[in-house]
């Protein structure tokens, strides 16, 4: 582990991205760090047949640089929505796993004018329907991410009150040691914020930790862990780093 100048350990992640990772990892981190233009992301390498894990990828690619949502991303994403809202992986997958998607495709859809307010709607009766503190009291990384990101960007009446659970339990989480610092950033990326309501952790204990975390190759998480797994945590964990501790620009 390692800890210093986040520019440092930027540089140090590129570096890891550029010899671990595939090309729309590398394009991925480049633009979201300003060191690339957003036209470098080209079609973010959107397939339908990649599904709702694809589609997930590529709105975090286009949110992360402040793009726009393709048209035919969208048109796919509002096929591919179940009649009860949701959307999930798999068509057997549980109720948590439907609820993680769910949550974050709302949120990134809720980012953008282009998506359909029925769209948006079905998903909202469906997460709101199934919200309860106890979801995200277990500090379970999924959970909060899914629904901090909804609650932080779709107008709705459980937002307020939703977002203060969130923030509470992002910060047990981290205190406990049950949530990393690349959680906790992802989460607050997600929410374009540097803190949640109901949190008492600041952006500048965050960056530490992420510092503190990053190994010396580069990357995060342990070596033994598989590269696109590592490649894909360190592309998050580098642009927690830059948005919280001010050491990269969005392009």
């Amino acid at each position: 582990m390692t800890q210093g100048d986040p520019r440092q350990a930027l540089a140090r992640a590129r570096s890891f991205v550029a010899a671990r990772g595939d090309e729309r990892s590398r394009r991925r981190l480049d633009v979201a760090l300003g060191q690339a233009p957003r036209e470098a992301l080209g079609d973010v390498g959107w397939r339908p047949a990649e599904g709702v894990a694809g589609a997930l990828a590529a709105l975090s690619s286009l949110d992360l640089a402040g793009g726009r949502a393709l048209p035919a991303l969208l048109a796919w994403i509002e096929e591919a929505q179940v009649p009860d809202g949701s959307w999930s992986a798999r068509p057997d997958a549980p109720e948590p796993e439907r609820l993680v998607a769910t949550g974050l495709l709302a949120g990134f859809l809720a980012k953008t004018s282009a998506a359909r307010p029925r769209c948006l709607e079905r998903a909202g009766v469906f997460l709101a329907a199934r919200w309860g503190p106890e979801r995200v009291q277990g500090g379970d990384f999924g959970a909060i991410a899914a629904y901090a990101h909804w609650f932080a960007n779709a107008p709705h009446e459980l937002s307020d009150a939703g977002l203060q659970w969130c923030g509470r339990e992002l910060e047990r989480g981290f205190r406990s040691g049950r949530l990393s610092g690349w959680q906790v950033a992802r989460v607050l990326v997600l929410c374009d914020a540097r803190a949640l309501p109901g949190a008492r952790l600041g952006a500048g204990e965050v960056v530490m930790a992420l510092l503190a975390e990053q190994s010396p190759d580069g990357g995060w998480l342990c070596s033994e862990v598989d590269d696109r797994v590592r490649v894909a945590v360190s592309v998050d964990a580098a642009v927690g780093l830059a948005r919280l501790g001010g050491a990269g620009t969005r392009g």
